[in-house]
């Protein structure tokens, strides 16, 4: 002999009475980044590195994520800073000016390779500044170059504004 197990749809409970929730929660529709008086400049796919070194000689590549490193410009003041997000937390892995100060922002092939650029940089992703060395790494060669280029644009765009600042 066979049970025959049969499903009742029942409404769902949505309140109960005489019970108030202790917290009430609020939808909201827009979420601040800290990006809204910025214009985007560049955006591109990429995987990060940081350079984190085991001793005074030695050192490894550590991954800090995958997202698009995008270039920001103020709106008011015109300066031009790094940013990237990891692509599922979307968590900051790097937030930085893009500066004329070497051996800041001075862009070097890693190890010979096309498809990817390493820096210096005064980095806040976490909060507090620290000085870091990035690798950053494209799916091609000509992605790599486009990162150059404006990323260079946007050193020069930041150098002018700084030395009119200092005029």
């Amino acid at each position: 002999k066979t049970d025959v197990i049969e499903k009742v749809d029942e409404e769902e409970v949505t309140e109960v009475e005489g019970w108030a929730p202790s917290v009430s929660l609020e939808v909201n529709d827009r979420i601040e980044t800290g990006e809204e008086g910025e214009e985007e400049l560049y955006r591109q796919r990429s995987k990060l590195y940081r350079w984190v070194a085991k001793d005074e000689d030695s050192g490894e590549w550590k991954e800090r994520g995958t997202g698009e490193m995008r270039l920001l410009k103020e709106k008011k003041s015109g300066r031009v800073r790094a940013l990237m997000r990891q692509e599922k937390t979307l968590k900051i892995i790097a937030n930085h000016y893009v500066v004329e100060n070497g051996p800041y922002c001075s862009l070097k092939p890693n190890a010979g390779s096309e498809k990817c650029w390493v820096w210096m940089a005064s980095d806040y992703a976490d909060g507090a500044e620290s000085t870091e060395q990035f690798a950053l790494k494209f799916g091609n060669p000509d992605l790599a170059k486009a990162f150059e280029k404006a990323f260079n644009e946007a050193k020069q765009s930041n150098a002018e504004i700084i030395s009119g600042e200092t005029d």
